[in-house]
């Protein structure tokens, strides 16, 4: 895949953009950055007064299923007025001349497909639809996107939202004048700093003191020795049947899928 050409102008401290799906180690990654030295994550917040206000009023009133609604709505306004480097990191990206101005470079943040949507199933953040009893059934449903996705309002199903990302990743990475390069998650959870590393070198930043977060930064209990075996065993392939496997198989976009390294996989592998 094309990682883009161009360099940005050496800097005291190099600017990263994060762009990836949810639940592709975005968080672990921007946090990382933030601790080493010589590089940080671009994440911009330009004051809003009128949201800010908007917002206290919300948490001040609201709870539950309403207050997500409103505040999906507002962070839908917020990153609309912002948009280009400032966008989402779960966004699909569009090129404006902000990554240029900025003098930053972008990492993508890539999962394997059959992994990914099993781990949307346990963790569908942003879903607007009811919980379902199967991933089979998570799988068939439509997925009602959010404005700052960036894409169409609503998917026929949450794997084009694999889909979809992972397109407009490899059309940034072609046509954007900013050099950019793609950190494979399986590669993240086992060898973090490595693979960190090896993405900022290609962009020709070198940081230092970059360190392994032990915990969970999504809070979850399980250690990282734990949570690493999980991926180099593959035991999330028992979250798969041989019918979602089968499924999966016939809505993901292999040639995309291909220029960011994953294969199609026989459902016979799979429970």
């Amino acid at each position: 895949m094309n990682k883009g050409s161009a360099k940005v102008a050496a800097t005291e401290v190099a600017k990263v953009k994060i762009f990836g799906e949810r639940n592709t180690g975005t968080r672990a990654v921007i946090t990382m950055l933030r601790m080493a030295e010589g590089v940080r994550p671009v994440s911009p917040k330009d004051p809003m007064p009128d949201l800010d206000e908007l917002t206290g009023r919300i948490e001040a009133t609201l709870t539950g299923f309403r207050k997500m609604v409103y505040r999906d709505a507002i962070r839908d306004i917020r990153d609309g007025r912002l948009g280009g480097i400032s966008s989402w990191k779960h966004a699909a990206p569009k090129i404006d001349h902000s990554y240029v101005s900025k003098g930053a470079s972008v990492l993508f943040l890539v999962r394997d497909p059959y992994s990914w949507i099993a781990s949307l199933y346990r963790n569908p953040y942003h879903a607007r639809a009811p919980e379902f009893e199967s991933l089979n059934a998570f799988i068939r449903f439509p997925w009602v996107t959010l404005a700052r996705d960036n894409v169409a309002p609503i998917l026929p199903s949450p794997m084009d939202l694999w889909n979809t990302k992972l397109r407009a990743y490899r059309e940034f990475a072609r046509v954007a004048p900013v050099p950019s390069a793609i950190i494979q998650f399986e590669n993240f959870v086992l060898t973090p700093v490595l693979a960190l590393s090896t993405a900022l070198e290609a962009l020709g930043i070198e940081a230092e003191n970059l360190f392994e977060i032990e915990a969970s930064t999504k809070g979850l209990e399980e250690d990282r020795f734990a949570r690493q075996a999980h991926y180099r065993e593959e035991a999330w392939k028992r979250q798969v049947s041989l019918q979602d496997a089968e499924l999966i198989n016939g809505l993901v976009d292999w040639e995309v899928a291909e220029s960011f390294g994953y294969q199609q996989r026989s459902p016979e592998e799979f429970s």
